[in-house]
Order: structure tokens, then sequence, then C-alpha cells
């Protein structure tokens, strides 16, 4: 099954030919039609199930919320001026702003406008806001937020194809190179507009990767794609009316956007947006204040929360869904940390390629600590290797991993990365992965981050569970770094426990415990101590950033440094 465009502004070199798609599963949801457009599914569609007047979005700082009904009414309303405007089927729309409820309004009104959303990060400097406009081609800018936000944002985008910088706030807005979006279908010579009918083959969103192994690359969804990705997460996860989800993620970013759009509104649930989630004290206090039952954030994350509750004898009885996105292989303190409050943190695997998690542990079955689950519905996920341009699956041990489903990868304007990862109708993944008899996947690190070391190959999450299990490693991540003698050695960054003194002695036993353990190849020949791990906006470990620190190289981001010593030299001698 393969997608057709309809006519529409994208310029067509832009888009995915039919023969270098992948190859969807089929779909008969009735939920999806032809014309099914995300911005009426998310909001006019839930009015009409029933659910108008049940909250859709809280601001968690505020408490100011909005009724599915409001929403719906609203969205429209901001579609209309936007269509006074010009804007036409799929113009692109970029949105730059914090985890507020009128960010992911003006986003619905854009998709009832015939036009495609492009997320930015809010936290983007100016050169960075530059290039997802001018890599998208957006027409406008939609700037939510105070004046911190809003300022640079007319500076960044000239000399682009963005004509106006429109700005949706609760205060007036004063600078004259920005107008209020919500003027514009309040001007005196407004006429009447008729909203656009959305093709579901049109294109809903274009989003880029985090940029953790180079310039960041767009991936587009069509409508289609985009609602059947959540409606298949919903069969695992269960999300619907009456409950209430949160995440430790901005809503810039894929992650944040798709929690807050077709995780939650899709299904008739609340989103709780908190505005300040880098913050565990903040964090808590919304989880208890609006009784939320599902959330979701990185494991570093639910590490400072576990501290607040600690800190204050606090619980959190409403929350029964924890997702600890991208668990580290090490993070096993802070998964019994919290099963000793009733809750298991659950790992799930998503990426910008497919809009949802197509790897998550069903809720209610059981399944082996960390474990990334199994496939969606509606999907399958191999391990392959690839022989001469064609995919070959792997019965049994670790491999590549490969997605076909009801999305998949897209790349926006950049042909040679689809023909490179997109093979036999497979999306590949930069992932190892592996199964156990059970059908549950594990994860076990990126492709590139495999270490080649004296001639044998180092998964680097194998080694980080074995470090993960001294009583004084709180985290930890492995990469490689170039030897003259072996050509790599295997590295460890090492956070640890309160209460740990982080010295050579330290470093020598944390050596011998993998030794110990493990093949005498696959032990740390470095272990440098750092405070914490680099991550990006939503908490990924920045491989990229460690394997410069490894090997010395580049002074961009300067590895930091705790008392005492922070590497160790080789010292095991008679071993390999």
């Amino acid at each position: 099954m393969k997608d057709t465009y309809p006519d529409s502004t994208i310029p067509a070199h832009c888009l995915v030919p039919p023969g270098e798609q992948p190859e969807y599963t089929h779909s008969d949801d009735p939920r999806v039609d032809d014309w099914s457009s995300t911005g009426w599914a998310l909001s006019d569609a839930q009015v009409e199930a029933g659910h108008g007047d049940a909250v859709a979005l809280v601001h968690a700082e505020s408490g100011r919320s909005y009724s599915y009904r409001e929403v719906a009414d609203l969205s429209t309303r901001l579609a209309e001026g936007l269509v006074h405007r010009g804007v036409q089927t799929g113009d692109r729309i970029a949105f730059r702003g914090p985890n507020v409820p009128e960010l992911i309004i003006g986003m619905l009104a854009a998709w009832k406008a015939g036009a495609v959303v492009v997320p930015t990060p809010v936290q983007s400097r100016p050169d960075e806001l530059r290039f997802f406009v001018e890599d998208t081609g957006a027409r406008l800018l939609v700037v939510v937020g105070g004046s911190e936000i809003i300022a640079g944002a007319a500076e960044a985008v000239a000399g682009t194809d963005v004509e106006e910088v429109l700005v949706f706030r609760e205060t007036p807005v004063e600078d004259p190179s920005h107008r209020d979006l919500r003027s514009l279908r309040q001007e005196p010579d407004a006429e009447a507009v008729s909203l656009p009918r959305t093709p579901s083959d049109g294109v809903a969103v274009i989003w880029h990767t985090g940029g953790t192994t180079g310039q960041p690359k767009g991936c587009y969804h069509t409508h289609r794609r985009f609602l059947l990705g959540g409606y298949a997460l919903a069969e695992v996860t269960g999300a619907g009316p009456g409950q209430r989800w949160a995440a430790a993620a901005p809503a810039g970013h894929a992650l944040g956007f798709i929690y807050h759009t077709n995780f939650t509104l899709l299904h008739g649930a609340t989103a709780v947006l908190i505005e300040e989630f880098r913050d565990p004290r903040r964090i808590v206090e919304a989880i208890n204040d609006y009784e939320i039952n599902v959330f979701t954030a990185i494991t570093a994350t639910w590490v400072r929360m576990a501290d607040v509750l600690d800190e204050r004898s606090m619980e959190l009885p409403s929350l029964h869904r924890a997702y600890a996105m991208w668990q580290s292989a090490s993070a096993t303190d802070v998964r019994r940390r919290w099963l000793e409050r009733g809750l298991e943190l659950i790992n799930n695997y998503g990426s910008t390629a497919f809009a949802t998690w197509p790897l998550t542990p069903r809720h209610g079955e059981v399944f082996p600590p960390g474990s990334l689950g199994r496939a969606l519905p509606g999907y399958e996920v191999r391990v392959v290797r690839q022989t001469e341009g064609r995919v070959e699956p792997i019965e049994s041990g670790p491999g590549q991993m490969a997605v076909r489903g009801l999305t998949g990868l897209t790349y926006w304007n950049r042909p040679e990365l689809q023909r490179r990862d997109v093979i036999d109708g497979w999306s590949l993944c930069d992932d190892l992965i592996e199964f156990d008899d059970t059908g549950n996947a594990t994860y076990l690190g990126r492709t590139d981050y495999l270490i080649s070391t004296a001639g044998y190959k180092v998964a680097p999450t194998e080694v980080e569970l074995t470090l993960g299990d001294h009583p004084a490693v709180r985290e930890v991540a492995v990469v490689g770094a170039p030897d003259p003698l072996r050509q790599e050695i295997v590295v460890a960054f090492v956070s640890v426990q309160d209460g740990a003194t982080a010295d050579d002695a330290l470093a020598s036993e944390l050596q011998s415990f993998v030794r110990d353990r493990l093949s005498p190849y696959k032990y740390p020949r470095q272990i440098h101590f750092v405070p914490e791990l680099p991550r990006d906006a939503v908490g990924k470990i920045r491989g990229k950033v460690l394997k410069t620190w490894a090997s010395g190289a580049g002074d961009a981001a300067p590895m930091p440094t705790m008392e005492g010593p922070t590497s160790t030299p080789d010292h095991l001698e008679g071993t390999r």
C-alpha cells in the first residue's frame, strides 16, 4: 500500500515517490477515510462523540484549561483567519512555543486550514530556527508565549520564505513586525471563508531528527499515517476519555508533539501540559494537582522525581502508568526505587520515522525489566542484516532493527537518504535489538556505536548492564574510542550514587567487576566519572558527545569533571 499526494503548494521533489516509500500495511480502520483531517479528529470529532464538555488541554502552571468544544471552536476561528490570510493547502506553517495549550490549538487551526505543521524546538537559536523554516519552505511562523520567546523571531526568518510572524498570546502584540493571529478574522473587510476539505493523503507534519548524529533531517507524515499510528498505540495503552496524560517533553519535539495530540486528544483524554517540565518538583506538584494517570519522562527525570518524593515523604496516588523512554541499560537502581512505590518503569521505542511507538510493552502483561516490548498491532518488527542492497531476516541473535507497518520513514527532500534507509519496503533503524523467547525486544544500542576491539565486537549495552549492577553506579553509558593497537577500546562514562567516591580505586573496582562477569576484552579500558550524562532537549543520551569526549577531540562540549581523577589507565595486564 502506497500514499498518493494530492495537489498542493508542496514541491513534488520534496516528497517520496511511491516506488521509494515504505510498504505500508493495510488498515480497515473506519475512523480514517480519504478525507480524514487531523485537526478535525482531535477536536470536532471528540465533540461529536459526546466529549465536548470534557477538558482537552490544561496548562499545569496557571490552571488555564480548554474543553474539547472550546478547542474545536477556537481552532476553527483561527483556521478561518489563516485561510482569509491566504493560506493554501500544503503551505507550511512553523510553530515555536513552550508547553502551553495555545500552541496545540494553533496547530489544530493550521491543519483545519489545509496547512502543514512544522514544530520547532523552543530552545533553538536564531540560526537553528532559520534552518527549520528554510528546509521546509515555511510561509508563516506562529510564535506562542512571552517576549523572551518572541524575541529574535523576525530576525531569524529575515530573507526566508516566511512572509509574516504571527503571535498567539493573551497580552497585546506590541512589536510592529509581529501580528496577532487572532486578529485575522476581526478585520472590518474580512469576508466569510470556507475551510478546505483535507485529503488524508495530504502531508500533515514535517519534523526533524534531534541532530545528535549530524544536521537535523526532516521527516514527514500524512494525516492518514499520523492518525493510524495514534489509533494503533491506543490499542496497547488503552488511552481514552477520563484519563489524564502528561510528559516531560517539549511540544516542539516529535515526542512531545505526538504525546499532546494523537496519543491523547485523538482518544478523548486530557493532555496536561507542563511548561516547566525540567523541574522535578514542578512535575510532582502537577501530577498531584491534576491527578495525572499516565506520565512519560526520561530515566534521569524519574530519578530526580524519586529524590523529591523522598525529601517530601510524598506519594503519587493517581499515577498508575509510568513510561521511561530510552531507558539506559544501567537503570536498574531507578527501576527498583519505583517498583518499591508500586510502579513499573515501562521502556518504549519511538522515533520521528513512525509518529508512534512501534515497540511498546503491553499494559497488564509481564515483560522483562527494561524490555521494549512487542510490536504494535499493524506493525511488524524484525532483526535483519543488509546484504548486497537486500534485507535478510536474522532468526535469532542481535541485529539491525527493521520496521514495516501503518507508518514508516519518509524523508523530506532527502532522496539519497530515502534510498539508503528504506529497502525492500522496510524502514531501517540505526538501532540494534534482539528478541527473547517471548517475542519481547531488548535494545542493544545504535548500529554505529558497536565497538570493534582487538578483532571482537562489543555491544555497549552489555557492558552498561553489567556496570549498572554495581551498587556505586547510578547511571552509565559506554562508547568506543580510537586506539592504535586495538582499533577501538571500550570507554565508560559513569555517574555515581550519592555517597560513593569517584576515584581511581572505584574505577579499578568497576573494571574488575566487569572483567569477572564478561569476556576480558569487554571490560572498559577507561572509566570517566561525570556528574551526569549529556542529553539532548528531550533526554536522549548524546552518544556523539560521549564519543568526542572519549576520543579527546574538539572542545565545543568539554567533559564535566568531578572531584578526584576522572579516568584510569589500562592497568589490568594480561587481558585482551
